[in-house]
């Protein structure tokens, strides 16, 4: 995937203008538009005019429709105060492009183009806050950190485990699914191994790039990231999806700070009430 280069210099904030997911206006080529952060996915368009040098690669989501056939490299995007170029891209395709562009939306800020800075979330301001470095951020109080690997679209993923089930999980970070957890075709096929007493119940979400927008939901005792932080309380998805992703429903409790560089996310407590983890030994 193209990495491209970054001209941003300083911090520099971005109000959201949507009440659900973090869409954020910036300028495409010359127009403005509206565009999702989705960090569980490379960067893509829809405008068909744009790409340069296309290779075609499918990229396929969660329920397995294709997203994208072709990639190729983006024209300038001028994000905030900042302009990210050369940044490989993909085009949408079919239903997905039309669904997007009846919510408003001409494109998705991908991982491959936030690796190049910091990215702190905060859902309290309903605002995104671009920076050089995490250190502005990392000191907060009540502080989780979770060091991530990566896909091959550079987007953040973890090896989680359930109620101490054995069989563990990949789970991807997605600013642009509304569920909390959501679990593989695998994951799901062995639910009755550790849901315990709890009861599936239908669940209904908000369209996602993802594809999935209904499943059989119910809250999950706990997840452990990495053999690091477990979290209780967890809204959890059965479906089957092509893989796992850790999404808005669990990102919400808190405001959280990415980092590529280091590869390391953190998570911080809202300032109203204390943040549900615990370190293990």
């Amino acid at each position: 995937m193209q990495a491209g280069t970054t001209n941003y210099v300083g911090c520099d904030t971005l109000l959201f203008t949507d009440s659900i997911f973090p869409i954020v206006s910036i300028t495409a080529g010359n127009q403005r538009q509206q565009w999702l952060i989705d960090t569980a996915l490379p960067c893509l368009w829809t405008d068909v005019r744009v790409l340069d040098n296309h290779i075609r690669i499918p990229l396929i989501n969660a329920t397995g429709d294709t997203l994208a056939e072709s990639f190729g490299i983006m024209p300038p995007l001028h994000i905030g105060n900042g302009i990210f170029q050369d940044i490989g891209g993909g085009l949408l395709t079919g239903s997905l492009q039309i669904a997007l562009q009846q919510k408003g939306v001409q494109g998705i800020i991908g991982a491959n183009l936030m690796q190049h800075r910091t990215w702190h979330f905060d859902w309290e301001n309903n605002r995104v806050i671009i920076a050089p470095s995490p250190e502005k951020f990392i000191g907060l109080p009540q502080t989780i950190v979770l060091p991530f690997n990566r896909t091959i679209y550079r987007s953040p993923k973890w090896q989680v485990q359930f109620n101490r089930f054995p069989y563990q999980l990949v789970m991807q970070l997605s600013t642009g699914f509304a569920g909390g957890i959501l679990l593989d075709a695998e994951f799901t096929s062995n639910y009755k191994s550790f849901m315990y007493d709890n009861a599936l119940q239908p669940m209904q979400l908000h369209y996602s790039v993802h594809g999935v927008t209904s499943g059989q939901g119910l809250v999950m005792d706990s997840l452990r990231m990495e053999r690091l932080h477990t979290f209780d309380d967890l809204p959890v998805i059965h479906s089957q999806s092509r893989y796992g992703l850790l999404g808005l429903a669990f990102l919400r409790r808190y405001r959280f700070t990415i980092d590529w560089r280091q590869r390391i996310i953190w998570l911080h407590a809202p300032q109203c009430s204390s943040i549900k983890s615990q370190k293990l030994p």
